[in-house]
Parts: C-alpha cells; sequence; structure tokens
C-alpha cells in the first residue's frame, strides 16, 4: 500500500512504495491525491531534467494529469514533444473547445523543469492544434501570463506548481508519463 504523502515523515518510504507499481496503480493513486498532498511532493521534489519528459526527436509523449481544481476541471493530459532541439506541449482535456488548447514551450531552469506559457511555439507536429496565443478571452484567462514550475516525484512522475506574473498560485498539479 502507497502511504499519503501527508501521513508520510520520511518521503523516501512513500517513493518506495510507489516505485515498480504498474502504471494504472500509480494513476488511481495520483487521481486520488488533492491539494495538500501534491503541496507536500512538489515542496520535497527531487531535481528533474528536461530529458525525462521527453523521446526521441519527433516522438510525442503523453503525460496523464490530475490537478487540484475543481473535479470537472481535473484531469487532463499534457502531450510534449522535442522537435529540433525545442521542447514543447500543449494540454488535451475536455473543455479544450472553449480554453483553447494552452500551448506551452518546455526549458530547463536549474533543478525544475519550467512549462512556458508565455512563450508559445511557432509550430506544432502534424496533427496538434493551431498554435493560438495564451492571452486573450477565456485561454487568457486560464493559461495567460502562467509558468509551470515542474519537480520530480519518482521516475515517470511529477508534480507541479503554477505561477502567474512571476507569482506562486496555490494550484497544483500531478503528470505520470505514459510511453508513446
Amino acid at each position: 500500500m502507497v502511504p499519503l504523502p501527508s501521513l508520510t515523515e520520511d518521503l523516501s518510504v512513500f517513493r518506495a512504495a510507489l516505485i515498480g507499481r504498474p502504471l494504472q496503480e500509480r494513476l488511481n493513486f495520483m487521481h486520488g491525491l488533492g491539494k495538500r498532498e501534491m503541496r507536500r511532493l512538489w515542496h520535497e521534489g527531487l531535481p528533474l531534467s528536461l530529458a525525462e519528459m521527453t523521446a526521441d526527436d519527433g516522438v510525442i509523449v503523453p503525460h496523464e494529469g490530475q490537478n487540484d481544481l475543481l473535479p470537472f476541471f481535473d484531469r487532463f493530459e499534457k502531450h510534449i514533444v522535442l522537435r529540433s532541439g525545442k521542447v514543447q506541449g500543449y494540454n488535451v482535456q475536455k473543455f479544450a473547445f472553449v480554453t483553447g488548447p494552452g500551448h506551452f514551450t518546455v526549458r530547463q531552469d536549474g533543478e525544475e523543469v519550467w512549462f512556458d506559457y508565455t512563450i508559445v511555439p511557432d509550430s506544432v507536429p502534424a496533427g496538434w492544434p493551431a498554435v493560438i496565443g495564451n492571452e486573450g478571452g477565456i485561454s487568457g484567462l486560464v493559461y495567460g501570463y502562467m509558468i509551470d514550475k515542474v519537480r520530480k516525484v519518482i521516475d515517470g512522475m511529477v508534480v507541479g506548481k503554477v505561477f502567474k506574473h512571476g507569482k506562486p498560485e496555490e494550484n497544483y498539479f500531478m503528470l505520470a508519463r505514459r510511453e508513446p
């Protein structure tokens, strides 16, 4: 059994219990976590490299997500790809027809990976939604002036915290990597 992070004095016990679990068990556990658990994981996150979020050039890596927002907004995916030395992604969620795809660039910043919605890519892979800015309309309310700072929980699982206009928000999310 995987203990809740908030009930675990030493997160290495939590991490050891989560490592080696099948992906579906990890996803079920992740989908049951709320803000308190994600906050603890983010504050005690491990260093994360950009290479851990991608695959070979041109290979799209899906990451299933859970955030601490209202239940009908809490599940999503981030699709991430390395293209010609640059990393980019977008969000897949059931309200994208209203919010837009939320394109972002991905970069390393120290021991964190940043999903930067303030810099949208110039082009996208075939089959992805067209690039639109994140500043106006409903898209601006959701993705405008936002950077997600991401840290590792265990290999294949990360936790992120939302920053808007350079200031931290009390919103967290987790991602579990699915192999392409």
